[in-house]
């Protein structure tokens, strides 16, 4: 029994003793500390081919394709099937086939003649997964794509906007925008849209982009909305001084605000905003003659 210890205790020494000399090569293969074999245990261009083709065989873009590529590519990573060299090869033909399926399948839906909004949402959608998962920040065609869609998200707003023109009295300075300048910085980002070589080479097929750029319908949407703009400045004048109170001051403001006006519209507000001013004189007459008595 004294023995069977004697013998116990010197193979827990002797285990100790290797285990201490041979620390390093046990935790660290080879002299590696992050999972990589010295040599691939891996046919690393099957591997790649194996990658390629499954990209090659899609249409558009596919984020579980990806996610599946990117587990396995992960996992035997994990498992030190690769060496360094050949884990960055297949890494990369990953990250360039998968960047390559989602930038081209965005461009190709931009550019179909059966354009469909929501096919190129879902497309953008995958660029902006992988750029995110794959760090692609700087990618030239991630770039590529986001700069198409900034425009194009533009445009289709601009399109799709009723292009309303609402006035706004600016009471401390007695002055506005008027209808004409609200008319022409619209009539000037739709210039400005049609001259882009990107909506020239890239866009124009698109529905409702020409349609919606075009100066003629944009001239016609906003010239029936000048009356209703002018109208409704003329109730705002009128609401603010009505509230305010009587002074020659005021008065004086409004001649000012009246020779603007007319300059400006000579059919719509005209009558009202003149009545109002000759009743304000009357009144502020009034005020000062009781004032006196």
């Amino acid at each position: 029994m004294k023995a069977l210890k004697l013998l116990l205790i010197f193979l827990v020494f002797a285990g100790g003793l290797f285990m201490a000399l041979n620390w390093k090569s046990i935790t660290t293969p080879g002299d590696n500390s992050d999972n990589f074999a010295d040599e691939d245990l891996i046919d690393i261009s099957a591997k790649c081919d194996e990658i390629r083709d499954a990209w090659g065989r899609c249409t558009e873009w596919d984020e579980e394709l990806y996610t599946v590529q990117r587990a396995d590519l992960d996992q035997s990573k994990s498992m030190g099937m690769f060496s360094r060299e050949g884990y960055n090869t297949v890494n990369n033909a990953l990250r360039e086939s998968a960047a390559n399926r989602a930038c081209g399948s965005y461009l190709t839906c931009l550019h179909d003649t059966l354009f469909d909004n929501n096919k190129l949402q879902k497309q953008y959608a995958g660029v902006q997964f992988l750029k995110e998962r794959e760090k692609l920040e700087s990618d030239p065609r991630v770039k590529e794509v986001e700069e198409r869609h900034a425009l194009y998200e533009k445009i289709d707003r601009f399109v799709k906007s009723p292009h309303y023109i609402s006035p706004q009295f600016d009471t401390e300075d007695a002055d506005w925008t008027s209808f004409a300048a609200y008319q022409n910085n619209i009539l000037g980002t739709a210039r400005s849209y049609r001259s882009n070589k990107l909506y020239t080479a890239e866009m124009m097929h698109i529905p409702g982009f020409q349609s919606g750029l075009s100066e003629s319908h944009l001239k016609s949407v906003t010239n029936v909305q000048r009356s209703r703009f002018y109208e409704n400045l003329c109730t705002q004048i009128i609401n603010h001084f009505e509230a305010d109170s009587l002074s020659q001051e005021n008065a004086e403001t409004l001649n000012g605000i009246y020779k603007t006006f007319i300059n400006q519209e000579s059919n719509y507000g005209v009558e009202k905003l003149a009545t109002f001013i000759v009743n304000y004189r009357d009144k502020l007459k009034t005020n000062e003659q009781m004032i006196q008595q």
